[in-house]
């Protein structure tokens, strides 16, 4: 086989076959890979014969990936998540942002050095013997990179993919999926750090859904090495599983304990390399963000509003076309008002989008206006529950009130405590559960002027009394209702699930596209 044969072999792993939640049966069968496409970049810098040629992005969709080819001159890249199709982005600019991101599918982890190993083979066994003590299952795929100085790996962990590129009109929470990745790759990234502590981790490669990874049986044009696979299976996981929900928890518990972040203010942010780029003017539609970003390295950086205007006005002229001098002004008085920092990941993209070449964020642009960042105590939203979850663990927890005796049933956001759930989600649950629980049999009133909370008539606790006292039995409940002739109940209400199945972090996937 050619080196591009292998590779295209390799690439098929990343295709997903079939999505194992999803609402529809077809497409838990069969994955519709239609308007989708992976990102391919060729890097000619390190090539001192193309070196002119530069950066090329070229998407692929995931139907046609059977032509891609490796160019042996260049370093090859793929992104392991999926993007928008080409039918489907019309946007012109760059492929490769997290904004246009459809489909995340890879835990990802970089690793830029191994304390001095060179021979591949052992890197591995040292990786795989932490990644045992830690509870983590051997990856999907393992890649050796280069050998510069020492070994350059590359670590893939596919899993079912979740669709992140919108809300799909509300039935798809894409933020706490987003939020969820990163907060895995966060926990996954300093786990291997403290059990390999003298290795090289990118973190801010390993939580970006939008990297790039190397494409293996392409050359590393920096060493002339080949990108070679160390180890692969056909295998991917689920958000189910143990490993990946203690990630999670993890991160959880650590967050906890951060109370500020610690920023480096001595520097100069007009002397920044990024904010350098937005300074030699930039086209229509990037002209708000880098002139705000602009004003607040100005006010950073010790000038007054007169001084701070003429550097606005100047990079102004040099936009194509320049914005109206009176917005402007506006943008620069917003930003010497407020008290909020860069985006040092807009600020990237931006400067991506105008050299045509990927830019990793610098947090320390974050240091604008702020002395130091405390981090507010987040709300007690609760760890992200699917619908179908969180109404069994509420209903759930309704029985059990009822069982005890209890005269009002609490509302909403009294009932989420106690389960540990969003309030936000479970609001918008809250009149189906109510809806479940009068079907059942189970009936309730608020007529009583409660706030709107609903009192547990004597019908509703006589007939839990003939249940077993230690469980909710559902066919004991369903035969109960049946004695009481009751035309409504509902014959499959839950499943009796077992405590720590309940309480884990268990079936995330939202509904998917169809």
């Amino acid at each position: 086989m050619s080196l591009s044969d292998k590779a295209r072999e390799f690439i098929k792993l990343f295709i997903p076959k079939q999505k194992k939640f999803h609402k529809d049966k077809k497409s838990r069968e069969l994955f519709n890979v239609q308007g989708f496409s992976m990102v391919f970049g060729h890097n000619y810098q390190n090539n001192s014969e193309f070196a002119d040629l530069d950066f090329s992005e070229m998407p692929r969709d995931l139907s046609d990936l059977d032509k891609i080819y490796i160019a042996e001159e260049t370093d090859n890249y793929f992104t392991p998540n999926i993007f928008l199709g080409n039918n489907y982005d019309r946007s012109g600019g760059s492929r490769k942002h997290a904004h246009k991101c459809t489909w995340v599918q890879d835990l990802f982890i970089d690793i830029d050095g191994t304390a001095g190993i060179t021979d591949p083979t052992q890197a591995k066994e040292v990786l795989y013997q932490a990644l045992q003590d830690l509870g983590i299952p051997k990856p999907t795929a393992l890649i050796h990179t280069s050998t510069n100085t020492d070994v350059h790996l590359q670590v893939h962990w596919l899993i079912d993919p979740l669709w992140v590129y919108d809300n799909r009109k509300g039935t798809v929470n894409n933020g706490e999926l987003l939020s969820w990745h990163y907060n895995v790759m966060s926990a996954l990234v300093e786990l291997l750090q403290e059990q390999l502590p003298d290795w090289e981790f990118d973190t801010t490669k390993s939580t970006d859904i939008s990297t790039y990874a190397r494409l293996p049986y392409s050359y590393n044009q920096k060493t002339g090495q080949l990108v070679e696979v160390l180890d692969l299976q056909d295998r991917r996981w689920t958000l189910d599983d143990g490993w990946v929900t203690n990630l999670l928890k993890r991160n959880y518990e650590n967050n906890k304990q951060k109370e500020y972040i610690k920023i480096n203010t001595d520097i100069k942010l007009l002397e920044h390399p990024q904010i350098q780029v937005l300074l030699q003017g930039v086209s229509e539609g990037y002209r708000n963000y880098s002139q705000y970003a602009i004003a607040l390295a100005c006010k950073h950086d010790g000038l007054s509003q007169g001084e701070a205007i003429k550097v606005l006005l100047e990079q102004n002229n040099k936009c194509s076309p320049k914005e109206r001098k009176s917005k402007v002004i506006g943008v620069l008085k917003s930003a010497y008002r407020g008290d909020k920092g860069l985006s040092s990941k807009i600020v990237a993209q931006l400067v991506s989008d105008i050299i045509g070449q990927e830019v990793k964020p610098d947090y320390s642009l974050f240091a604008a206006c702020k002395e130091g960042i405390k981090v507010k105590p987040k709300a007690k939203k609760g760890i992200y529950t699917p619908k179908q979850v969180m109404i069994q663990l509420v209903i759930k927890e309704a029985l059990e009130l009822i069982r005890k005796g209890v005269e009002v049933l609490p509302s909403s956001k009294e009932m989420a405590q106690l389960v540990g759930v969003s309030p936000s989600s479970l609001k918008k649950v809250w009149s189906d559960i109510i809806k479940i629980l009068k079907n059942l049999g189970l009936q309730l009133d608020n007529s009583a002027h409660y706030h709107h909370k609903y009192i547990i008539l004597d019908r509703a606790k006589e007939l839990l009394k003939r249940a077993k006292p230690h469980t909710i039995n559902l066919e004991v409940l369903k035969s109960l209702i049946k004695a009481f002739k009751d035309e409504k109940y509902i014959m499959k209400l839950l499943k009796v699930m077992p405590k720590e199945d309940l309480e884990s972090f268990i079936k995330f996937v939202a509904n998917s596209p169809p």
